[in-house]
């Protein structure tokens, strides 16, 4: 069973959404062929800090929005196909960070859900440890959660066991 994936820390989510105003900011005070946006790399890779990967692919979106918006609203002092290639150029970097970011991130899940997995004996039930050791299933569990265990019968298995007592 999974464990519940811890919260963003608020200083994280502060210093992250400072730096992307700031850039924001920033980027509307100077031309728009010049490429400001590529700064947002910097938040982006704060948020990655965080434990949710939601926090990060929204930060990556809010990145996108605010590089178009302020193509449109930056002052533009140079040529205008070099401004939307720029432009072109961070929203691409942008973009390209987050896919690989949630590629490397489902990976990782899918490496954790293998790590979870606890390999047994179909005959004898014996568990595999890490070292590569069987141990029964009890005393693995017990060296790794420690837990006690009693020993009892089922009915069926009380049943069984009386008759074959009685043969």
């Amino acid at each position: 069973m999974k464990e519940p994936t811890p919260m963003t820390k608020p200083l994280l989510v502060v210093a992250t959404v400072f730096l992307m105003t700031s850039i924001f900011i920033l980027d509307l005070f100077i031309p728009a062929g010049v490429l400001i946006p590529v700064l947002y790399t910097v938040p982006l890779l704060i948020a990655l800090r965080s434990p949710r990967p939601q926090f990060f692919l929204v930060m990556a979106a809010v990145s996108i929005v605010l590089t178009i918006i302020g193509f449109l609203v930056s002052p533009l002092d140079g040529i205008l196909w070099m401004a939307i290639i720029n432009r072109s150029l961070a929203v691409l970097v942008i973009g390209v960070t987050a896919i690989f970011y949630l590629v490397q991130w489902r990976t990782a899940d899918q490496l954790r859900t293998l790590q979870e997995l606890l390999p047994y004996c179909a005959s004898c039930k014996k568990v595999r440890d890490d070292k590569g050791y069987w141990k029964q299933l009890e005393l693995y569990l017990q060296e790794h959660t420690g837990a006690q265990f009693t020993r009892s019968l089922c009915p069926e298995c009380a049943q069984t066991h009386a008759h074959a007592l009685l043969s």
